[in-house]
């Protein structure tokens, strides 16, 4: 608990506004489902029951991918980052810890056409963290977590001609 008093927040993902408006009908028909489905299962319709309990999971699941939030911190003394999401301050599940960071590296996976932003632990051990469509969002990414740990920065991007990224003073 003290490490954790330690941690800085370094990125917090943004939401556009119309995730939130595509996300507004779908938790309003998962309510609306609901009571609905509870009807049923008070009628002892259990298969309607059952086909509307599925339904109602994958809307809130759909909505809820649209207004989930994920934060980064770091903790340059242990070299360690902490990632944390969220839906409306509540968390989704366990954070994710990743201890004795070595170096970031952004690589170009060029059979999908994106950008990852990988943690590495060692020269072998190495861990996908973040994957970007676009080549700023991942270098905005990678540099926050670099800066926030104090470690250096591999820029993958093109094949055969990796660089390390200078950090800034």
């Amino acid at each position: 608990m003290a490490d954790q008093q330690l941690d800085e927040l370094i990125y917090t993902s943004r939401r556009p506004l119309w995730h939130f408006l595509l996300a507004l009908p779908l938790y309003i028909f998962t309510v609306l489902m609901s009571f609905k489905m509870f009807a049923l299962f008070y009628s002892k319709d259990i298969m309607n029951g059952l086909k509307f309990t599925t339904a109602v999971f994958l809307m809130f699941v759909c909505a809820a991918g649209l207004t989930f939030t994920k934060r980064v911190y770091t903790n340059s003394v242990t070299k360690t980052v902490r990632f944390t999401f969220t839906l409306f301050r509540i968390p989704l599940c366990k954070d994710t810890i990743f201890k004795d960071v070595l170096y970031v590296s952004i690589y170009k996976n060029y059979t999908d056409r994106d950008y990852e932003v990988q943690i590495w632990f060692s020269e072998i051990e190495k861990k996908s963290v973040s994957v970007h469509l676009n080549i700023q969002t991942a270098f905005n990414l990678a540099s926050k977590i670099a800066n926030g740990l104090l470690v250096d920065l591999l820029d993958a991007t093109e094949k055969g001609n990796f660089k390390w990224i200078e950090k800034a003073k």
